[in-house]
């Protein structure tokens, strides 16, 4: 009986169990079919490719930078500047010039329209979207020029002057030529990529003071903050005009080929200051290198006034100006007193400026030539406020401060009217050095410099092509296999040379050891001895090794072979 009531419990249970095994289980199998079917076909959309972006703000292949006296073309600072470089949109200066030149001549005048063909309907952005048939003064094609960059623009002026774009090329290359720009060709009248058009940055400050000094009644346009062309607002794309301290133009300009490249005019007080920078990684990285550059050649002028011509510049006189802003916007490694905006500075890296950017990740860069997008563009660690005279008045040196706290405003600027041309100052003639073969940079050459000494007259950095020739005239004396040097610069005078090689070695004892302090004379492009500053002597690979090493440390240095005379 006992057993009988087990078996009828067992049978009890295992009917339970067969009854609610199925209710619970056959849902739930349900649900895992379809949702087993739902995941073949979800397609996901392929993962973001983010890259990480380097800490110097230009390109080593592409990067050059130089600084000039605008009086008197004396050069300040220069790194690469005779190596090979594209232009981009930088070449609407040499086709605005043609036109300034046009307006002179009385060829054309302000009010005279200029067709609009096909071709130039046609060109790639960035443009003012131009049509067959349509007519564009003069006056709202140099807007187009020098604000909006516009190719469409670039090719109406080109076949109004030259009949084709072809033949105006040929006669831009012949103008570089009779200014003395001897390293430049132009293959189009826009700057849209070509490999034969190429240019060097002491060129391109030729150009820039020839632009200021021949024609300083039209040189307000590259001042305007922006324009506007059948009710839309055109803005400028120079960053630097109403946030940088004096700056008043002139042009940038962006190619893949090119990287960002920017000449700045920068007038402050009785000095003026042209600036050339190519090859910046993207553009708010490209004008926070301007930025430094310029503050530095301010302090060292602030420290030593005589270092550059004091006048006035011509086109003060005619009240054709941007406002000068009151405070510097210095690129300083002194920690701030009030908080800049949360993605420069969260979380704290450096104090190098460029620190905080590289350790963040952006998105890769488009590789599209429009510069209009180009320069719109941010990677995900910038933020543009950063080039704004709140996010930097903090950062102003004390020396710096004081000399540019008493600046008088200018006036406003105001629509241009038809007026007699004033006679332009003369603008000494720029001899610039021969440019040796060009050929890749093969180290890479940090852009992020230390902090700096105190101002001393004049330490500009004058690089020659990355595997330049230098010149040994004391111990010790090159020998097979070892006759490679690095160079950190090339200045005014020996004893300055001298000195930063000392606190240069000092900063760096742990890669460069005892290595040698070279100081070696060389022929300037103003004419004048440099003095390159020099640590060796290596093997190739160990000078390759210690210049890299060097360079990810933030120092600035490149490789030269050393001979003997």
């Amino acid at each position: 009986m006992h057993q009988l009531t087990c078996s009828l419990g067992l049978a009890a249970l295992l009917g339970v169990a067969s009854l609610t095994v199925p209710a619970l289980s056959e849902p739930a199998y349900a649900q895992a079919r379809k949702a087993t079917a739902k995941k073949k076909v979800v397609r996901r959309a392929p993962a973001r490719r983010v890259v990480r972006m380097p800490a110097s703000p230009t390109d080593p292949a592409k990067d050059a930078a130089l600084i000039v006296d605008g009086f008197t073309g004396k050069v300040l600072f220069a790194r690469n500047e005779t190596v090979a470089r594209h232009p981009a949109s930088l070449t609407k200066m040499m086709t605005a010039y043609m036109l300034f030149e046009a307006l002179k001549t009385g060829k054309l005048s302000l009010q005279t329209p200029l067709a609009v063909s096909a071709n130039a309907a046609r060109q790639k952005p960035t443009k003012l979207n131009l049509r067959k048939g349509e007519n564009i003064s003069v006056d709202t094609a140099i807007r187009a020029l020098v604000i909006r960059s516009a190719n469409d623009v670039a090719v109406v002026v080109a076949e109004a002057l030259g009949g084709t774009e072809g033949n105006f090329a040929i006669q831009m290359t012949a103008k570089a030529r009779s200014m003395g720009m001897r390293e430049t060709n132009f293959h189009n009248a826009s700057g849209l990529p070509n490999p034969l058009q190429i240019t060097t940055a002491s060129d391109l400050a030729i150009l820039a003071r020839r632009l200021a000094y021949d024609f300083p009644q039209y040189y307000f346009y590259f001042a305007l903050p922006g324009f506007t062309y059948k009710g839309t607002w055109y803005t400028t794309h120079d960053n630097l005009i109403g946030r940088y301290d004096g700056a008043d133009g002139i042009k940038t300009g962006y190619t893949n080929a090119s990287g960002f490249n920017l000449v700045s005019s920068v007038v402050r007080g009785n000095n003026h200051l042209l600036a050339v920078v190519m090859g910046g990684r993207t553009a708010i990285r490209r004008d926070l290198e301007m930025i430094r550059l310029l503050d530095q050649s301010f302090a060292q002028i602030a420290a030593n006034p005589g270092m550059v011509a004091s006048r006035q510049v011509p086109w003060h006189a005619f009240g054709e100006t941007a406002p000068v802003l009151t405070a510097s916007l210095a690129v300083s490694p002194a920690a701030p007193s009030q908080p800049l905006p949360s993605s420069l500075v969260t979380p704290p890296r450096s104090n190098n400026p460029f620190a905080n950017l590289m350790a963040m990740t952006s998105p890769a860069m488009s590789r599209f030539d429009d510069e209009d997008s180009a320069e719109k563009r941010t990677a995900s660690d910038e933020d543009r406020s950063i080039l704004s005279p709140v996010a930097r008045q903090a950062a102003v040196p004390a020396p710096l401060a004081a000399s540019t706290a008493a600046m008088p405003a200018p006036n406003a600027v105001k629509p241009m009217e038809n007026r007699p041309a004033a006679r332009a100052a003369p603008v000494p003639a720029i001899r610039p050095s021969a440019r040796p073969p060009y050929s890749p940079p093969v180290a890479l050459v940090a852009r992020n410099m230390p902090a700096l000494p105190p101002p001393q007259p004049r330490p500009s950095l004058m690089s020659e092509a990355p595997q330049g020739e230098g010149d040994i005239d004391t111990n010790p004396t090159p020998t097979p296999g070892r006759n490679w040097t690095i160079q950190i610069g090339a200045y005014a005078d020996q004893a300055l040379a001298r000195s930063q090689l000392a606190t240069y070695a000092e900063k760096a004892r742990d890669i460069l050891g005892e290595a040698a302090r070279i100081v070696t004379p060389a022929p300037g492009t103003d004419g004048k001895t440099i003095y390159r500053a020099r640590f060796g002597l290596f093997a190739e690979a160990q000078a390759r090794d210690v210049c890299s090493r060097l360079s990810q440390r933030g120092q600035t240095c490149f490789v030269a072979v050393a001979q003997t005379r």
